[in-house]
């Protein structure tokens, strides 16, 4: 479980090392451009006129670096966004599995693709909408349940569980929905908008006292957050 950890933190450090690499390289060709383009240029054009067309040179050939750069860094920014999240590797196109020789054999490996699919999306998911650190447990697709219809399990302690499913949301845009189920029916979930939310539920329902309904203050309302 450490050496998971370890894995993920460190793939992350390589992934912002990768992109400061990609900026310090943007800003090295930006400037020697703009230094060997200025001289030239000050032979036949007004100090001002050459420092904007020394500019103009320094951003064309900046951009370019930077889209070659992103071009050819591409697998290995995907391999350690893999790694940082904790998602399956891509499979690549060398190593791609053979065909199903069935139609119950195609079945299977699409279910499995979906379980491993549903496990990825609520880890994602958790980024999203309950832990913008991305640093959480629930972060890593490792330890969710997925399952073939898309949506996934998060086990937190006996009788009680992390329901993810897609959703759709406003203006047609898919998004996530995490509900803490107790294990004894539908009537005592509850839909979590938050770690701060889920911890506060489970604390109180581990002492066995209501969990205390937080204040909107920008509108008045309140939700309903008693434990079950």
């Amino acid at each position: 479980m450490m050496n998971n950890e370890l894995r993920q933190a460190a793939a992350r450090v390589g992934a912002e090392a990768l992109s400061l690499t990609k900026v310090a390289a943007v800003l090295f060709v930006a400037g020697i451009t703009a230094d060997l383009a200025y001289s030239p240029m000050r032979h036949s054009l007004s100090a001002h006129d050459s420092r904007i067309g020394a500019a103009v040179l320094a951003v064309i050939f900046a951009v370019g670096v930077y889209q070659f750069l992103d071009w050819t860094t591409s697998p290995i920014r995907k391999r350690l966004t893999d790694l940082s999240f904790g998602w399956p590797s891509r499979t690549s196109t060398g190593d791609q599995a053979p065909a199903a020789a069935t139609l119950d054999d195609g079945i299977a490996l699409v279910a499995d693709a979906a379980v491993l699919d549903a496990a990825a999306r609520a880890a994602h998911g958790v980024m999203v909408t309950l832990d913008d650190s991305g640093s959480s447990l629930l972060s890593h697709a490792d330890r969710w349940q997925g399952f073939e219809n898309g949506e996934a399990r998060y086990h937190l302690a006996p009788g009680l569980a992390l329901y993810f499913r897609g959703i759709e949301g406003h203006y047609g845009k898919s998004g996530n929905e995490f509900t803490l189920l107790s294990g004894d029916s539908e009537d005592d979930s509850l839909q979590i908008t938050s770690l701060a939310q889920l911890h506060q539920h489970l604390t109180a329902r581990a002492a066995g006292l209501p969990v205390a309904v937080p204040v909107d203050d920008s509108d008045g309302n309140t939700w309903d957050l008693s434990a079950a």
